[in-house]
């Protein structure tokens, strides 16, 4: 019987490597899986607290937005559903990636794997939470009689880029973490920070019409958060061509998700094989 050998030479860099992540699918599926039974053991307030938690958001963002905005209460409520709910999922992701590591720090040194598992494994739980909680979105839908468009085949690519964007972003302060543990209490003020600073309760369309009284350069500005293509997609997803979307701005967003990413990764790759030293 043949065996593999692991060799580990400390002057390798690292990168990522999907092989490898699916050399170790079973680890990944083990730690999703106590991931999964850890929330959900008591099954009935796992869900319940899934759905109230955005619950509570909507109902107080979506009454100021319908004063905000001076629109029917329904269409406030949903708008702000869809943006409140799509920005959950990043932050979960964000949150659940940014503790991952020094949270498992006893597995470290038990065996060797690759450490991308662990922040990996994370996110299957945040996404679990988010198609329970798009049953608001569907209760909504039904109160505000609107129909579903086939614009909704792309809502797909923009939960995925959510999830991009949330691991990136995550695995950043991760290692940031590991090294500097008063992270932590940074990245719940970025979250609501960025809340604000992103088309969530309000569509994109408020924040460009003010910031082109002041500069139309700062349009471009605000695309480079990116959430706001994530933010738009997916209410273009659902709500079809009654709601604009601006390719040039979603395209500026992708390209920002897509540096988060890469740099989230390169710099946890570069500190990899040191977190033990710190954890």
């Amino acid at each position: 019987m043949s065996k593999d050998r692991i060799v580990i030479d400390s002057q390798l860099s690292s990168t990522f490597s999907l092989k490898e992540v699916l050399r170790y699918k079973d680890l990944l599926y083990n730690l999703a899986r106590r991931d999964f039974l850890v929330r959900y053991k008591q099954a009935i307030m796992g869900i319940t607290w899934a759905l109230v938690k955005p619950s509570i958001n909507i109902l107080v963002f979506g009454y100021i937005a319908s004063k905000l905005l001076a629109v029917d209460s329904a269409d406030a409520y949903l708008n702000v559903s869809v943006g409140m709910i799509i920005w959950q999922l990043f932050a979960s992701v964000f949150t659940e990636v940014s503790n991952s590591i020094v949270g498992n720090a006893n597995l470290f040194s038990k065996v060797y794997f690759p450490k991308i598992i662990i922040p990996l494994s994370s996110i299957l739980v945040c996404l679990l939470d988010f198609l329970i909680s798009c049953i608001i979105i569907i209760v909504l839908l039904i109160i505000s009689d609107k129909s579903l468009h086939w614009e909704l085949i792309f809502a797909p690519v923009f939960i995925a880029l959510t999830i991009i964007n949330g691991l990136g972003i995550g695995l950043f302060f991760a290692t940031l973490f590991v090294k500097y543990r008063d992270v932590r209490y940074i990245v719940p003020v970025i979250i609501q920070f960025g809340m604000y600073a992103s088309p969530v309760i309000v569509s994109a369309g408020y924040y460009l019409t003010r910031l082109n009284t002041i500069n139309p350069d700062l349009s471009y500005l605000f695309h480079l958060n990116p959430m706001v293509g994530a933010l738009e997609g997916f209410r273009y997803s659902l709500f079809g061509s009654s709601h604009p979307f601006d390719w040039t701005g979603f395209s500026i967003s992708v390209a920002s998700s897509l540096v988060f990413l890469i740099v989230g990764i390169k710099y946890f790759y570069r500190f990899e094989r040191n977190f033990v030293d710190y954890i």
